[in-house]
């Protein structure tokens, strides 16, 4: 049964279709329960940094530095521009030219920098993460704590922050997307935030960044979440007390709960009723 609904950085936006509805699995636990109810009663999400994801491959860089004279004289130019704004160019071409001469592009020690301060510039990045889909078996062991956990379902307007302008597609590779770390900083930055493993393709998901305010709260429309699913082997308790978060809210959601499908590996959505 599907479900139908009544710094520094400045990401470029791209022309996309987006889903009418993304979803969110979670997990409901002791540790995570005063920030669960935050979520309903105040409508605030947190957007995590890279680093506290639990794929140690995910936002990972590895970066090509294979380039040119002009390349790096681009480069160097802009970073002396950045740290010394009071320069001017022919002062940044200067030290631009030694350095080239030097051959401080080719030292290892000096690569390796460029490629950290790409990692960090990634790590620095707010994201959150939804999924097309709400039935996977995979996602909800994952993520919603074999089952025990929910998902939300949030209903996309493209123009409400934060589910407008910073929701970007997934994609999905077999290697790391190769990054060119001497050109278009934000455009690598972006590949690195949105290519995940091939093998997890069953995901679908989508991710919400911003580069701007970086990890933290951050405050949704009311009437963009539009419905809970609660998980199959989700505790009544841990129903009750979502229930009882949702009450008053100035648009009801809707409840529903996946079931054990009779004859199959699969999950049925029903409506709730517990």
């Amino acid at each position: 049964m599907a479900i139908k609904g009544d710094q520094e950085i400045s990401f470029k936006v791209e022309k996309r279709s987006t889903p009418e509805f993304l979803y969110k699995y979670c997990r409901l636990n002791e540790d995570n329960r005063e920030w669960i109810e935050r979520i309903f009663r105040h409508n605030e999400l947190y957007f995590s940094s890279p680093p506290q994801f639990n794929n140690p491959f995910d936002c990972r860089v590895q970066a090509s530095i294979n380039a040119t004279d002009d390349d790096w004289e681009e480069y160097l130019d802009g970073m002396l521009k950045g740290k010394h704004p009071d320069w001017d160019y022919d002062d940044r071409q200067i030290i631009v030219r030694e350095l080239i001469k030097e051959g401080w592009m080719k030292n290892p020690v000096t690569q390796q920098k460029i490629v950290d301060a790409l990692q960090e510039a990634v790590n620095k990045v707010g994201v959150y993460c939804l999924s097309e889909v709400y039935d996977d078996i995979l996602m909800w062991s994952h993520y919603a704590d074999g089952h025990r956990g929910f998902c939300m379902q949030f209903r996309i307007k493209p123009e409400m922050y934060p589910f407008g302008k910073l929701l970007f597609k997934v994609e999905y590779a077999s290697t790391y997307p190769q990054i060119t770390i001497l050109r278009e900083r934000e455009d690598q930055t972006r590949k690195a935030l949105l290519t995940k493993a091939y093998f997890l393709k069953h995901e679908k998901e989508w991710r919400i960044l911003d580069p701007d305010n970086g990890p933290g709260i951050r405050v949704y429309q009311a009437e963009m979440l539009a419905g809970i699913i609660f998980g199959c082997e989700m505790p009544h308790e841990s129903r009750q007390l979502i229930r009882e978060w949702t009450k008053g809210r100035e648009i009801p959601l809707k409840f529903h709960q996946t079931v054990k499908k009779e004859t199959e590996f699969g999950l049925d959505i029903i409506q709730a009723i517990g």
